[in-house]
């Protein structure tokens, strides 16, 4: 019940790398002792991060493209990160698209950024079929494999870089809803979900977590998980 500067067992540079390394709503509930309300917004300062269109990326960047593959009534999103820069350049959503229409899209847009970009997908259920598939194509995929732990740790990451102000996003109304609607949820275990409202979406909120999650400042987490 009580913020943990109170103990003196607990050095203060602890606490203030805590600051630097959470988002604020998780500091505030770990370190500050607050009482958040089991659902909750996760991204702050979203719109303080949409670029205005005469925004460039820098020549010669390194890109990486988040797969998240849609199912019956979700849509696949392939988002395009430059690492440098922390620009999102692009982002390709798709509904009622065949398998094999989405590799080829997918194989297009690698080509468009260089053809050398890292690809971070999706592995759970029919994603481990289509991720095969683009390994044994050449391509250069990280299997990622999505549970409750691991999408937190990629969602905490993308959180914390709107709060640094270390990302930018494209105007794109779809990505931006999504963003501000994510929310979290305590469940019965303690434990916190990440997900959409019901009746909404996240895909693009997870092909954009997955993107983030291989800049050099959070490529561990990626390996924890191929």
């Amino acid at each position: 019940s009580f913020p943990t500067h109170t103990n003196p067992y607990v050095p203060n540079e602890e606490i203030e790398a805590a600051r630097q390394d959470l988002p604020e709503r998780i500091f505030a509930q770990e370190y500050e002792a607050a009482f958040l309300d089991d659902a909750g917004g996760v991204f702050r300062r979203v719109l303080k991060a949409v670029t205005d269109e005469d925004d460039t990326v820098p020549e010669g960047g390194r890109y990486v493209i988040g797969c998240d593959w849609g199912r019956t009534n979700d849509a696949t999103v392939f988002c395009v990160v430059e690492i440098n820069s922390g620009y999102v350049v692009e982002v390709d959503r798709m509904t009622n698209t065949d398998y094999q229409t989405q590799v080829t899209r997918l194989q297009a847009l690698h080509e468009r950024y260089g053809g050398n970009a890292d690809i971070i997908a999706e592995n759970n259920s029919m994603g481990s079929v289509i991720v095969e598939a683009l390994i044994s194509g050449g391509l250069p995929v990280i299997p990622f494999t999505t549970t409750n732990s691991s999408k937190a740790q990629i969602i905490d990451g993308l959180a914390l870089a709107f709060e640094r102000g270390d990302i930018r996003i494209p105007r794109d109304p779809t990505l931006i809803g999504e963003l501000q609607a994510f929310e979290s949820k305590r469940l019965a275990s303690g434990a916190i979900r990440y997900s959409a409202p019901d009746g909404l979406h996240d895909d693009c909120v997870m092909a954009l977590a997955l993107a983030w999650s291989a800049r050099e400042d959070a490529s561990p987490m990626v390996l924890m998980h191929i």
